[in-house]
């Protein structure tokens, strides 16, 4: 009887419904497989009782900053490995397969030790020749020769990396030109996601429009000036709802996210009468999202929720990976970059204005990137049997 492949999916949690969609694409992907068994780390937004649902193992694991003994720890010896197992845990030694999906975690905008840790654990795995492969996402920019360093580590030795827009593909470029075969183009892999409605979806009067703010655009993390941010982007959603609801339609703000989401709803909320939506299931946020006629999104998956079930969409923008992910479904025009109350109601009124034109293009658009996702799966595939 052959042993189940161990397959890590990381980068992925529960709290970011964009996060969770991945984690569940990767697992619609792998349901060819014929015998596998999932594992996830411990973390704050990856509880035990929800990766237990999953009937995931537990990865033992540890990083803080500049320490990271992970390897060391898969180096333990065997006996104490098979006493962890009696009790769910697994060391990085036994991992068959990683699936890294963490969207957007690798550039200047995130500790350069983040990026060098995963540059150390991309070798290791290519030296015991097992694949380790980065799911579509962004990458970049690259500034600093020790991050180009570290991400060169990765581009040579990862087995497959998918990149999900051309901007990051001229990022990873700047690290390593020409690149090898194994990076491939392709766009978001969640695009095929069937919506699932469920009980948790409130009872919301038709026609209405879904508001979807991002804490990120306006954190201190980001940006200096968050503060007066904050105030100028928060006025802008409220001006974008007080001006739907003169139009007719109910407004619904959805928090996509978790608390800091759920606080910035809260103060759009406080300057314009909107609904306030909180739905844990994913796919069942995503089916709200199918209803509603027209969406305006600065989280990238709820966009990209809004898209792929061909309801249109503005994306307010604080990446390149925003522009990128409205190109690909025809919808460049609609993506916001300088966001204030004026440019956000301007293109309210081309979008409506519009419509009409815009729906049979947005169909077929999805259509072609579902496609391109089932290619993606199938360039994959051969990789995820052992000795490949």
């Amino acid at each position: 009887m052959n042993k189940p492949l161990l397959v890590e999916i990381k980068g992925v949690q529960f709290r970011n419904k964009g996060a969770y969609l991945m984690l569940l694409a990767c697992l619609d992907g792998l349901k060819g497989l014929p015998d596998y068994q999932l594992v996830l780390s411990p973390g704050p937004n990856l509880p035990y009782p929800e990766r237990a649902r999953l009937g995931a193992w537990q990865k033992l694991a540890f990083r803080r900053k500049g320490l990271d003994l992970t390897g060391v720890i898969a180096k333990l010896p065997a006996a104490l490995q098979r006493l962890f197992k009696r009790y769910g845990m697994v060391t990085e030694r036994d991992i068959d397969i990683v699936l890294e999906a963490s969207g957007f975690a690798y550039g200047d905008q995130w500790p350069l030790q983040f990026l060098q840790n995963t540059a150390k654990e991309v070798k290791r795995f290519h030296h015991a020749g097992k694949p380790f492969v980065f799911m579509p996402q962004a990458f970049g920019p690259f500034a600093s020769e020790q991050s180009k360093a570290a991400m060169r580590d990765i581009i040579h030795h990862a087995r497959l990396i998918f990149v999900r827009d051309p901007v990051s593909l001229a990022h990873l470029q700047s690290c390593v030109n020409p690149l090898p075969d194994s990076v491939i183009l392709t766009p978001d892999f969640t695009v095929g996601l069937t919506p699932l409605a469920n009980h948790e979806l409130p009872e919301v009067s038709k026609p209405y429009v879904a508001l979807i703010p991002n804490s990120k655009v306006v954190s201190k993390y980001n940006h200096a000036d968050a503060e007066a941010m904050r105030a100028s982007y928060v006025g802008a959603f409220a001006a974008a709802a007080d001006k739907l609801t003169v139009l007719g339609y109910q407004v619904v703000l959805v928090n996509h996210e978790g608390r800091e989401d759920a606080e910035l709803c809260a103060e759009i909320a406080k300057l314009s009468p909107c609904g306030l939506v909180q739905i844990e299931d994913p796919l069942a946020v995503k089916a709200f999202i199918g209803g509603a006629e027209l969406v305006i999104s600065s989280r990238f998956h709820g966009a990209v929720n809004a898209l792929s079930q061909g309801v249109p969409c503005i994306a307010t923008s604080w990446s390149h990976k925003y522009h990128a992910m409205m190109s690909d479904f025809g919808m460049a025009d609609y993506c916001v970059q300088d966001l204030t109350a004026g440019s956000l109601c301007l293109t309210i009124d081309l979008l409506l204005a519009s419509k009409t034109d815009i729906l049979p293009q947005l169909a077929d658009s999805a259509a072609q990137l579902k496609q391109r996702n089932q290619q993606m799966w199938q360039h994959l595939w051969p990789h995820l049997t052992p000795g490949n």
